[in-house]
């Protein structure tokens, strides 16, 4: 327990009042129980690589949804709020994707159907999303260059967030 000074003893979470206190949560870390109870005592909101494009469908087609569901389930229990990181980023995409560089449509499709299935799985669960991740350089200060902006420019932007809005509105 952290020690509070006047206001007594107490948790981080217990003094966020209306506010997030987040971590990003590790996929290895249901073997590290000390780990888990300091998440779940001190953090009341988690981010987690599990929802990463190239961790969840290395394999067009085939989602690997287990580490993803057991940090929900985690933060469920821990009535943590969960940001769901991220659907759209020009790292950590599944090899296959590179194979679509400058094909418009067939992108454009592959990008909808993974947001509307994650944001769909996880519609109500997920308090808010990283649609689309690191979009601007931060050297140029321009549109990174990306598969995205190279078959897209900037409209992949306006598309991603338009279907990860229709896949959970509440998000």
């Amino acid at each position: 327990m952290l020690g509070t000074g006047s206001s007594g003893e107490g948790h981080l979470r217990d003094h966020a009042k209306q506010k997030y206190i987040g971590t990003s949560f590790r996929t290895d870390a249901f073997s590290d129980q000390k780990y888990l109870e300091i998440l779940g005592q001190e953090f009341n909101s988690v981010s987690c690589e599990a929802l990463i494009w190239g961790f969840l469908e290395a394999v067009r087609g085939q989602y690997n949804w287990e580490p993803a569901d057991k940090v929900v389930a985690y933060a469920e229990q821990h009535n943590m709020t969960i940001r769901g990181h991220n659907l759209i980023w020009h790292e950590l995409l599944p090899s296959w994707i590179a194979g679509l560089e400058g094909k418009k449509a067939e992108l454009e499709q592959v990008m909808k159907d993974h947001i509307n299935t994650v944001v769909g799985r996880f519609k109500d669960k997920i308090y808010a999303w990283d649609v689309v991740n690191e979009v601007i350089d931060e050297v140029s200060g321009e549109l990174r260059d990306s598969i995205w902006s190279r078959t897209f420019n900037y409209s992949f932007i306006e598309e991603a967030f338009r279907t990860a809005h229709a896949a959970d509105p509440n998000a």
